[in-house]
């Protein structure tokens, strides 16, 4: 991302503080918010070790497989887009995902952010939004913005938003956790409206934490259509919140309208347990259940039950009145450390049966090897989701943090069935921590057993798949694209960091270098 072309051709500098006028608001409010049941294991759904139970009912060997191989189709070997940061620690990638199709074009678009870039402001961050066409992704930004304030780390988290007002043109939401206005470092999260012309200049919405340290909009993304009026809703995270319990962690739901989103959270809930941090992840949990509505995942890495930051993912289902006040279901690490939860998201439909399933990464795990990290995903059914895993893997290395990141990759090989896609940032192969990607297909039986498509960083301490998601189709070619962040990519600036966009395809490729195995 070049900084010449970037902000002087794209942007003027866009003031978050505007979205947040007027006299500060609880995160969560009092009469929405609703507990985190103490302890998870009372929620439905809730298993003791569930890595051992997925092992044996699924034999997994592993993170042991190579790049695709000879008549295996899906994402391309090489990047077909990518930028760069083009500044020292701005962390460029640190986030990465789809922003939807916020010009109505007919493809879709993706969103970055740079949490530590400065400009005018040490650490402001920034966020850039790239616009898809039938050759690809624009090579410069269509929009930016930044936070205006010193360490705001606007951009720090980013997402598609939906289409909140209903106007046909999707919208992004971006998290300034660091930002302080009469508490410090409160934390704020922006909304931007999509149009015929791109984003708006200004966001058209905005709310903050409302307590030192809250670090509100740590996490954010689109809640589906929790009550099913036809407009898109948000959820935000501040996963430092404290009410009773120092840390305990919050998350909350915002509904879209005509107007927009409403200014006051209309869903809000929180760990209940110390230093928890409930809402470190948050996203769509997709239609788990098949009413219609779509329900919500929520993680708390560090929480408690019998082992210390086993870490914990609960979902919340959606209804004609919005979200349940207790958990549906929820599951735990069970080994003490793991960070059950470090990452959450949709799976989409992996099987095809018509129910969204769910992705959960601990990127601490230990199963022969020290944080190696796991994933794990749950199928959805018309009673909602599984109780134990029925897919897992592993990083099968020490320290490879495998589940840092995890989401669903859309359909990549356009066969019917949702892949899912698993960021390993602490990965070695060569390099010390250069990071890996890895993506498996899903079918009619659920997803493979051996990985379908990977590649890495390729460079010492990149961190490549420390965010990682689908594009969308931003060539609009019916396959859809995968995205993966760099933050600590060099290339003439220490940690100005990268992004990376793989296509999807139906093509059979014959190239097979090796890019993930076993030390």
């Amino acid at each position: 991302m070049n900084r010449h072309t970037r902000f002087n051709l794209i942007l003027a500098v866009i003031l978050i503080s505007a979205a947040f006028a007027g006299p500060a608001r609880s995160a969560v409010p009092s009469g929405v918010r609703s507990t985190l049941p103490n302890p998870l294991q009372s929620i439905p759904g809730t298993t003791a070790d569930w890595w051992s139970a997925v092992q044996e009912d699924l034999h997994l060997s592993g993170y042991q497989s190579t790049r695709p191989m000879a008549g295996i189709s899906g994402l391309s070997l090489i990047p077909n887009w990518g930028d760069e940061g083009d500044q020292v620690g701005a962390e460029f990638g640190f986030s990465v995902a789809s922003a939807g199709d916020v010009n109505g074009d007919g493809y879709d678009d993706v969103i970055v952010g740079a949490r530590y870039y400065d400009y005018g402001q040490t650490d402001e961050g920034a966020a850039a939004v790239y616009h898809g066409s039938a050759s690809g992704l624009a090579l410069i930004p269509n929009w930016m913005g930044e936070g205006d304030q010193e360490y705001a780390h606007f951009g720090s988290s980013v997402g598609t938003a939906g289409d909140v007002n209903g106007d046909g043109y999707d919208d992004v939401i971006v998290g300034a956790p660091g930002y302080s206005n009469g508490q410090d470092t409160e934390g704020a999260a922006a909304v931007y409206h999509g149009s015929a012309s791109g984003l708006s200049i200004v966001p058209n919405w905005g709310d903050e934490g409302d307590q030192d340290d809250a670090v509100f909009g740590w996490s954010v993304g689109t809640a589906g259509d929790v009550n099913g009026d036809g407009f898109a809703d948000v959820i935000i995270s501040a996963p430092w919140y404290t009410n009773g319990q120092t840390y305990e962690g919050a998350a909350a739901v915002y509904h879209g309208s005509a107007s927009g989103l409403s200014l006051t959270p209309n869903w809000g809930d929180e760990g209940d347990q110390e230093y928890a941090n409930f809402g470190y992840s948050v996203a769509s949990a997709g239609d788990v259940n098949g009413d219609g509505f779509s329900d919500v995942i929520v993680s708390a890495p560090n929480y408690d039950h019998e082992q210390t930051d086993e870490g914990a993912a609960a979902v919340y289902h959606g209804s004609a009145s919005g979200l349940s006040l207790a958990p549906n279901w929820g599951d735990e690490g069970d080994q003490a450390g793991a960070q059950f939860g470090s990452s959450v998201g949709t799976a989409g439909d992996v099987n095809g049966d018509g129910y969204a399933d769910i992705i959960v990464g601990a990127r601490f795990y230990d199963h022969g090897q020290t944080d190696e990290g796991a994933a794990v995903v749950y199928h959805g059914s018309a009673s909602g989701l599984s109780i134990l895993p029925n897919w897992g893997d592993e990083g099968d290395q020490d320290y490879a943090h495998f589940g840092y990141s995890v989401g669903t990759a859309g359909d990549v090989n356009g066969d019917g069935f949702a892949d899912v896609i698993v960021g390993a940032a602490g990965y070695d192969n060569g390099q010390v921590n250069e990071g890996a990607a890895v993506v498996y297909h899903g079918s009619a039986t659920g997803l493979s057993l051996t990985i379908n498509w990977g590649d890495e960083g390729d460079q010492e301490g990149a961190e490549f798949g420390h965010r990682v998601g689908a594009a969308g189709d931003v060539n609009g070619d019916g396959y859809s694209d995968v995205i993966v962040g760099v933050p600590r990519y060099d290339h003439g600036q220490t940690d100005e960091g990268a992004a990376a966009v793989f296509h999807g395809s139906g093509y059979y490729y014959t190239f097979l270098p090796v890019v993930l195995r076993n030390h």
